[in-house]
């Protein structure tokens, strides 16, 4: 009971302290990811605004720069010098001329001249084209190797055209660009990063993953995905290196470039995690002192039950009697104490009655007919009635105090009657079976007895033992054994012609869908033979069907002589026969077969001690193809039989 006080404290404090921290924790969450958001867009709110003085300082610059810059390196370093500014603002400052050459500064009053690259002329000419400020797409600078951008402005001449780009590159990583970035990440662990929209990553933690894209190594992370579909705002995603952090993105209005933010879920909350385990701290604290507290006042309100309990194992030892039940208590207590009482008085009188019944029990099981034999869990016979006597040979005398294994138990079988001792024994009470199961058991004498068993357990004097009734089957299994003989008897008598002793009808059509799907399988030919007796309709009615009845069983007996081994004669009804040819190999064959037969039917018959000719008409027809059925086979046949007997009788005709 104190152990329960404990859990149910334990189990409330704890829910309710948990439900508390993660209410916190989703407060805390949003806070977090709206703070966070809000940070980001001020530094975009601040980089927008760099980008847009250095396109006013650019365009002011433009407006004052001599014609012949484009062309007079010399003129090109004087105007820079006369503005310092811009020389702090810009890595670079850059004129691109119709002439497509390109005249850029390069460190303190240096001028140089010389084309720029196919991919930079390219975008330098688009820029022309356009007529209006643009920033390029980031790159990788020729002098420093890190990312860098360039706001071209255009200069128009006196008719308005745009005769020449002026231009200043920014180092994203050198210059105080984006200082604020690198100062304003979250907490220790997080960081601060830009990319284009199209994932190329312009300002990072790890350097080496400058100017490469956000996806060029493996994984996938949901949140990165979002933000180049467009997303802005924050979010709570798992990184492909599967920790989880709180990612926030925020598109430039300037250059469309996304800068985004990651603070990893463990340092965000930190203050939450440690507070969880304080709570959980705390909470097996209150439980420890609930359960202490509860465990005093369960020894005070069960000090009667304890004493209940003593009177009740002085009873047992017979050191009470059952009267010490009776003390009265106005309480719970003594309403169990009278209930006790009650049961108990109950119990003995429930004994003597169990006595009276145990000897009447062991009577009627003394005089069963079916034989009742218990043991103890180690297998050894405690009872052995009249009947086990009588269907096993052994006496009760002989029987108890043996094992049953080596009394009834077939040798084969005694290894896993052992197995189920055992586990009888190990588990104090066996599974009853009702229904009776057959099994084979010993007589005295060695002879095999088949018996009907059923099996189960009783318990008496605190110990469990295996019981078992057995009824002697023999003569059941004697009968059972008489008809199933009969029944493959004339199973076997259903399948063949009574009168002749060959198969009939029945045989034939199932050898015959036998010997098409063989000879479909193994593409080996087949032939049906299909024939009759001539005039066998005048031997009946001359010499009677006694005759008739001789003719026939002759007719079979000279077909089953002439046909090979894997061929089947059948008789179909009356004087109609089949035989099934299997591997025919062409129609020479079919037609050689068919004339050895008929050949064979033309010696005499015996008919009441005198010879006479009987001939048969024949008719055969060789399987064609997959496509034709056993019907289709057999009408062939017969109408081949038909033709025979249309030519003069005496004769075969091999169909087409």
């Amino acid at each position: 009971m104190t152990g329960v006080v404990v859990m149910l404290v334990l189990t409330a404090t704890v829910i309710v302290t948990l439900v508390a921290l993660v209410l916190a924790e989703r407060d805390m969450k949003s806070v977090i990811g709206d703070q966070q958001y809000s940070l980001l867009s001020s530094i975009a709110a601040q980089v927008d605004a760099q980008i847009e003085a250095r396109k006013v300082l650019l365009a002011s610059m433009a407006d004052t720069i001599p014609a012949n810059a484009a062309s007079d390196p010399a003129a090109m370093q004087a105007f820079v010098d006369r503005h310092p500014v811009a020389r702090k603002q810009f890595l670079n400052l850059h004129i691109f001329n119709r002439e497509g050459m390109l005249l850029h500064t390069e460190g303190d009053h240096t001028s140089t001249t010389r084309p720029p690259n196919p991919r930079a002329r390219e975008f330098f000419e688009r820029a022309m084209a356009a007529g209006k400020p643009v920033v390029s797409l980031p790159y990788k600078s020729e002098i420093t190797g890190l990312p860098s951008i360039m706001i071209l402005h255009p200069v128009r001449d006196a008719q308005g055209k745009v005769a020449m780009l002026f231009g200043g590159s920014i180092d994203l990583s050198n210059t105080g660009f984006l200082d604020q970035i690198a100062l304003q990440k979250p907490g220790q662990t997080g960081y601060l990063f830009i990319m284009t929209r199209e994932g190329i990553l312009l300002h990072h933690p790890d350097a080496t993953r400058l100017l490469t894209h956000i996806n060029a190594r493996p994984g996938y992370n949901r949140a990165t995905e979002m933000a180049l579909d467009g997303f802005e705002g924050w979010v709570e995603a798992t990184n492909k290196d599967g920790s989880d952090g709180i990612y926030s993105y925020k598109h430039l209005a300037s250059t469309g470039w996304i800068i985004g933010a990651r603070f990893p879920v463990d340092e965000a909350f930190a203050p939450m995690i440690a507070m969880r385990q304080h709570a959980l701290l705390a909470a097996a604290i209150f439980a420890a002192v609930a359960g202490l507290l509860a465990w005093l006042l369960i020894q005070v309100l069960l000090r009667p039950l304890d004493r209940l309990h003593r009177h009740i194992g002085d009873i047992r030892s017979g050191s009470a009697d059952i009267s010490v039940l009776q003390r009265r208590r106005r309480d719970e207590i003594g309403g169990l104490s009278i209930a006790f009482h009650e049961l108990m008085a109950e119990r003995e009188k429930a004994q003597e009655a169990i006595r009276d019944n145990e000897s009447l029990i062991s009577n009627i099981l003394e005089r069963a007919p079916d034989a009742f034999v218990s043991c103890e869990n180690t297998g050894i016979v405690t009872m052995w009635n009249r009947a086990a006597e009588r269907i096993f040979g052994w006496s009760g005398e002989e029987a108890i105090g043996r094992d049953i294994a080596e009394l009834i138990i077939p040798p084969d079988q005694r290894d896993a009657h052992r197995t189920g001792m055992t586990r009888f024994a190990q588990g104090g009470k066996g599974p009853m079976i009702n229904a009776r199961v057959r099994v084979t058991a010993l007589h005295r004498d060695g002879r095999e007895i088949p018996v009907e068993l059923s099996i189960g357990s009783l318990r008496h004097g605190g110990a469990y033992y295996a019981t078992a009734f057995l009824h002697d089957i023999t003569e059941r299994v004697e009968y059972e054994q008489k008809i199933a003989a009969s029944e493959a008897r004339f199973k076997q008598l259903a399948r063949i012609d009574t009168l002749t002793g060959i198969a009939n009808r029945l045989v034939f059509e199932e050898v015959l869908q036998q010997a098409i799907l063989r000879s479909r399988r193994h593409r080996k030919p087949l032939a049906l033979a299909y024939l009759d007796i001539d005039y066998f309709k005048e031997i009946n009615d001359t010499q009677g069907h006694g005759a008739g009845d001789v003719v026939l069983r002759e007719f079979a007996a000279r077909l089953v002589a002439s046909v090979r081994a894997s061929d089947t004669v059948a008789r179909l009804a009356g004087d109609e026969f089949v035989i099934v040819f299997e591997q025919v190999a062409n129609a020479a064959e079919a037609n050689r077969l068919a004339a050895k037969i008929v050949e064979a039917v033309r010696s005499p018959f015996m008919l009441d001690d005198e010879q006479r000719k009987v001939t048969t008409s024949m008719g055969v027809a060789l399987h064609e193809g997959d496509d034709e059925t056993c019907g289709e086979l057999v009408a062939r046949a017969d109408s081949a039989l038909y033709a025979a007997k249309r030519n003069g009788r005496d004769g075969y005709v091999v169909g087409d």
